[in-house]
């Protein structure tokens, strides 16, 4: 017969089989002494275990019996220590509230173009953490982007911003795609930062708004005792990431002109100073976005011969041009193309649009603005034609007139700064 003498603490099983009774109180009854009969070999012997309760009460009660039949496992209730407690936040909500809408703000002045409106913060807090006290607090802060048809690119924007900036683990639901949840279709961007706050941005489908939602770990509520110092716990955020450069890329990149907060033309170009001239490069584009699918053809606009430096990497100023359409001329222009094969010696038809060439220079070096305009397009003979067809789309802009652009942009080529 195996016996467990009086006055031993049980705390692990001593029987194959036996599961944990956890959480015991140190107060209560507890098991000081355990007699286990068990007559060899029959199993189906029941097996008795005496109960005592600390304390010397009297000798004559100072045992319970249980009977227990094992069949065909045995079975011994035995306390284990309690689980560790969840560790407790480190940072008061308060201080992490100060922190998302720092994110908040620096998504707004790094990456966000003057223009937008952008709402105030809106913050709530969410009681019990998923990893943490049930006591503990999650802090959230949420605020609304109106962009009108610039919404997506910004969005793309805030995608770029972030890699370049240590989010963490950041997603954009199957590639750039929008998907269908409930509510709605949406595209979806989240990631994580190094201190914890974790960002969803989402754009409905067609809206010209986007909610960027940032969410803190879990924190120490102002109304429990005991926490951390109110300030000081989280380090500072590091500086912002300086904007790429595109010099040197296969094409003239316009992403400088698109998204000048994220891209300059040569971050290490001569400085815009000093006696002219000043070498220029010009980019042209439609649209919102780098990519966008043209709705028309146009001709496209260059400087005057010898402005543009032979190494861009001296050109002190960028020259952007995007062009724009209003409404039909009512008048067609046919273009030929025997000098491409490609395109065969067939003529091809145009229908001519009213066009607006919003021409903005910019520092290289900086991406700062210098000067800005609006030309409108005049000329709708054949020298409007599309220097190139990727394909064959009907409406043609009207084309810029190269002395127009040449009179507007010679000052700043020529004269001392």
């Amino acid at each position: 017969m195996n016996v467990l003498k009086s006055g031993e603490r049980v705390v692990k099983p001593v029987l194959r089989g036996a599961r944990n009774l956890r959480n015991c109180p140190h107060d209560g009854p507890i098991v000081t002494g355990v007699q286990v009969g068990l007559p060899q070999p029959d199993l189906g012997s029941p097996l008795t275990v005496a109960l005592d309760r600390p304390g010397g009460e009297d000798a004559g009660h100072r045992s319970r019996k249980l009977g227990v039949l094992l069949v065909p496992m045995i079975m011994l209730a035995a306390c284990t220590a309690a689980e560790p407690e969840p560790p407790a936040p480190v940072v008061t909500t308060q201080e992490f509230e100060q922190r998302l809408d720092e994110h908040l703000t620096r998504f707004a002045s790094q990456v966000l173009e003057p223009d937008v409106q952008v709402s105030a913060p809106a913050h709530s807090r969410t009681a019990g953490c998923a990893r943490g006290p049930s006591w503990g607090v999650v802090p959230r802060s949420e605020t609304t982007v109106t962009a009108g048809d610039q919404a997506e690119k910004l969005l793309d924007d805030l995608q770029t911003w972030m890699l370049d900036n240590g989010f963490d683990g950041l997603f954009d639901a199957d590639d750039n795609e929008w998907r269908a949840k409930r509510g709605g279709v949406f595209r979806e961007l989240t990631g994580t930062s190094a201190d914890g706050t974790q960002v969803i941005v989402r754009l409905p489908r067609d809206s010209p708004q986007f909610t960027i939602t940032v969410t803190g770990p879990c924190t120490w509520p102002p109304d429990r005792d005991g926490g951390p110092s109110p300030s000081g716990r989280l380090a500072p955020l590091p500086a912002p990431s300086a904007p790429r450069s595109t010099v040197g890329s296969h094409y003239r990149d316009p992403k400088p002109c698109l998204s000048p907060k994220l891209y300059v033309f040569n971050g290490s170009a001569p400085a815009f100073t000093g006696p002219g001239p000043h070498p220029m490069v010009l980019a042209d584009y439609t649209g919102t976005k780098e990519f966008d699918d043209p709705t028309f053809l146009y001709s496209e606009p260059y400087l005057p011969f010898g402005w543009e430096p032979d190494d861009q990497h001296q050109a002190q100023l960028l020259v952007c041009v995007h062009v724009t359409t209003t409404r039909a001329v009512w008048r067609k222009i046919t273009c030929n193309y025997t000098n491409m094969p490609d395109l065969g010696s067939a003529p091809y038809e145009f229908d001519l649009l009213e066009s607006i060439y919003r021409v903005t220079v910019r520092e290289a070096r900086s991406g700062r603005v210098v000067s800005e305009t609006s030309i409108p397009g005049t000329v709708g003979d054949e020298t409007s034609c599309p220097n190139r067809m990727d394909n064959y789309l009907r409406p043609l802009a009207l084309r810029l007139d190269g002395k127009m652009l040449e009179q507007y942009l010679r000052p700043l080529y020529e004269s001392a700064r």
